[in-house]
């Protein structure tokens, strides 16, 4: 069974043989200042670790921009237009599914641009998260044409294959159940995945970052505990999108 000390000694295993793990946080469904968000933000402060909002920029609103410019560790990621299901009634839900008109959700998402960049969101980067962790295999094709550089959705949700001029860095960590009420994963889960993951990587392709996810007005008490926890003990390994794409 994982736990604190195992992943303590999996870290030493990686100082052992001089080699770095690299972490990375992103946190779902910004829109505006809330205390959760804020609780997030001081979460980031305190251990100096970047944190990437994926904002829905219908419904900004207009106090998260100016929040954001004292937060020197949050960067913006675009998520969606309105985070709103495109996709049939049985489908999985997706707002940029393979159902839907390529020039529809080219439109929808040149219009959520042209509204986080006129919000003036700080730290603004061109990378995209889907809704739902789920985009059609035309439209993940599409984004360098339509001026993204970065895509990031779940480990094992659709086509990962390299496409020219898109680096894609998903998550892989999640420590919400979804389907089971939305409750915590657990300590115990949370750190098996993350020393499975590690393993692997240290073993097989130490470079490769691991990402975990949040969704900061979902967030329970004992997932900020863990947060706060995980941070805490892993200092100094968590990166940035804009260093992890200069590699």
């Amino acid at each position: 069974m994982a736990d604190w000390a195992a992943l303590e000694v999996e870290l030493a295993a990686w100082e052992a043989a001089d080699l770095t793990p690299n972490l990375w946080w992103r946190d779902d469904d910004a829109q505006e200042v809330t205390p959760d968000l804020e609780r997030l933000l001081a979460l980031s402060d305190s251990y100096n670790v970047p944190v990437h909002l994926s904002v829905i920029p219908e419904g900004l609103s207009p106090d998260l921009a100016p929040r954001l410019r004292d937060a020197e560790h949050a960067f913006v990621l675009q998520h969606g237009l309105r985070h709103k299901n495109h996709e049939p009634k049985g489908s999985p839900a997706s707002e940029v599914g393979n159902q839907r008109d390529l020039a529809l959700q080219q439109a929808d998402l040149r219009q959520g641009w042209e509204i986080l960049q006129d919000a003036q969101m700080p730290r603004l980067l061109n990378g995209f998260v889907p809704p739902w962790n789920r985009i059609g295999d035309v439209t993940r094709r599409a984004l360098p044409d339509w001026g993204y550089s970065f895509l990031s959705a779940y480990e094992g949700r659709g086509d990962d294959a390299d496409i020219a001029g898109l680096t894609q860095i998903d998550a892989h960590l999640d420590p919400i159940r979804w389907k089971y009420d939305r409750v915590f994963r657990g300590e115990d889960k949370m750190l098996a995945m993350l020393f499975e993951h590690l393993q692997d990587r240290r073993m097989n392709a130490p470079s490769k970052p691991i990402g975990y996810v949040t969704h900061h007005l979902q967030t329970s008490a004992a997932i900020w505990e863990f947060t706060d926890q995980l941070l805490s003990r892993t200092g100094g390994l968590w990166r940035s999108v804009p260093q992890m794409q200069k590699g």
